[in-house]
């Protein structure tokens, strides 16, 4: 008796041991592939990702969560917006009742996306529907320090002011957002949170000038020239990457001036604008004339 109980503890005890060694190969095999997708989308190899989605997902080694991100991402980067919004929608349904944290990331980036997409399309009241539990739901899992998190807060501030939706300031997605970027240069005041802040705000501008709000969009291009203020006094900073932010910083600062009837101080800030190499690069030349567009029609809805 006691010999074919120690005979049964061995084959637990040997069961166990290849079920561990299983889970830490699997483990590995998933890590590959999330390597080998993250060097498919630096590579900017848009068809190598469809491909390598579609077989890693049929290996086990990708989850349908990631597998429908990165097809969305594909074909939102070839322009195919249909097709993008089709496979995040399958992420976010594959992700809804996973328990896995990593299909919860993913989960998070394809709301995140879609939103974006959403909210460029017009669709307002849809992405809004998407975007404010997914923040909640970010929030109650300790997840909002993430850049799709404020993102998101970004996406429901650029929503509620195109729809005119009336909230209190703290509640703004605009507000909230650029307070959580704040809290994260507070906590880890490097590079990264000082790039994702200005990149952020340059985003707020963009949707305040686009929805006519250029009251908003001054005060928060005022923010922007602050944080790019105190960036720039950093040690090592790009001289290109600061000339860039101070392009996007005056042509928006420009529009909401002009909107606001501001005449001389907008073609002071204009001038300031052309003086940098960024109003000759492509998207300078655009913003450019977004803004001489609006030459004599001053317009403001504050």
């Amino acid at each position: 008796m006691r010999q074919k109980k120690l005979w049964m503890l061995a084959a637990v005890a040997t069961a166990l041991m290849m079920t561990a060694c299983g889970d830490s190969a699997q483990k590995e095999l998933r890590a590959k592939a999330d390597q080998l997708m993250e060097a498919a989308h630096q590579s900017k190899d848009y068809e190598k990702l469809l491909t390598m989605a579609d077989s890693l997902e049929k290996t086990g080694n990708l989850s349908t969560v990631k597998a429908n991100y990165w097809r969305g991402y594909a074909y939102d980067r070839q322009k195919q917006k249909d097709m993008a919004e089709r496979y995040w929608r399958a992420s976010m349904e594959a992700g809804e009742n996973s328990d896995d944290a990593e299909d919860f990331v993913m989960y998070a980036k394809s709301v995140s996306r879609l939103a974006n997409l959403l909210s460029v399309r017009g669709d307002y009241k849809e992405a809004l529907k998407l975007a404010v539990p997914t923040v909640e739901r970010l929030e109650a899992l300790k997840c909002d320090t993430t850049s799709d998190y404020v993102n998101l807060l970004i996406y429901i501030g650029c929503c509620q002011a195109v729809t005119g939706i009336q909230v209190e300031e703290s509640n703004h997605g605009f507000y909230r957002a650029y307070k959580k970027h704040l809290e994260n240069i507070k906590k880890k005041h490097n590079d990264a949170s000082y790039k994702d802040a200005i990149a952020g705000l340059v985003n707020v501008a963009h949707y305040c000038v686009k929805a006519k709000k250029y009251q908003e969009a001054l005060y928060y291009t005022r923010y922007f020239g602050e944080l790019l203020g105190e960036y720039e006094m950093r040690p090592d900073v790009d001289a290109d990457y600061i000339d860039r932010q101070l392009g996007r910083y005056d042509i928006y600062k420009a529009q909401a001036q002009k909107g606001l009837g501001m005449d001389e101080e907008a073609a002071e800030t204009y001038e300031a604008f052309q003086e940098t190499e960024f109003s000759a690069t492509p998207e300078g030349l655009a913003l450019a004339k977004d803004f001489l567009g609006t030459l004599g029609t001053t317009e403001s809805s504050e």
